[in-house]
């Protein structure tokens, strides 16, 4: 019984850590092979990614209650996070024409992105015309310098995350855009409504 109970923690430290198991044979030690092994400190479900985590309910693992509701809370929470994102693209690209269905993908090419700030600011950008991966990462690198130059603050987000269609920065990167454009608008609307005020 108390080998079992030695087996099954050297197997709960596999999951939480890398690390090694001794044998009882040979005393020698051996890689945990559990295939959950991740940075220590990201296995609990909401540090994981969205595909790690279907990953790890394919593979059977079994989450308490409180790690599946985690979970679900995220999921919901991201999922609306995108339609709600989505529709306020869609709000503004309905000006030049354009409409996207899938934020994390429509993105990519760097093209929508452009139309997206270029309505936003009124400033004509350039873009590349081709479809390979170097026109799509020249065309979001220039949507990024764009911001940059607006000094909008981007936090670790890459033209190559958005271009590999990253949820998490794709998402990050329209709620910087929300934020700043948005926040401008409300602060230069709240000025005028102050100067026709003393005039």
């Amino acid at each position: 019984m108390e080998s079992s109970d030695d087996d099954t923690l050297s197997e709960r430290s596999c999951v939480s850590e890398p690390s090694f198991r001794s044998e009882r044979s040979g005393g020698s030690l051996s890689p945990c092979t559990s295939g959950l092994v991740g940075p220590p400190g990201d296995t609990l479900p909401w540090n994981l990614s969205k595909h790690e985590r279907k990953k790890r309910k394919s593979q059977d693992s079994v989450l308490d209650p409180a790690e599946r509701a985690v979970v679900r809370v995220a999921d919901e929470r991201d999922r609306v996070q995108k339609k709600t994102f989505t529709k306020w693209v869609n709000k503004h690209l309905i000006k030049v024409r354009k409409h996207i269905t899938d934020l994390y993908e429509d993105l990519r090419d760097g093209h929508n992105l452009i139309s997206l700030l270029e309505v936003l600011s009124g400033v004509t950008l350039p873009r590349e015309k081709g479809r390979m991966r170097f026109h799509r990462l020249q065309n979001v690198q220039i949507a990024l310098d764009f911001l940059k130059q607006r000094q909008v603050k981007l936090v670790n987000i890459r033209n190559d995350d958005i271009t590999d269609g990253n949820p998490k920065l794709t998402l990050g990167l329209i709620w910087t855009i929300i934020l700043h454009f948005q926040v401008c608008v409300l602060h230069l609307a709240s000025l005028f409504l102050a100067l026709c005020v003393l005039l």
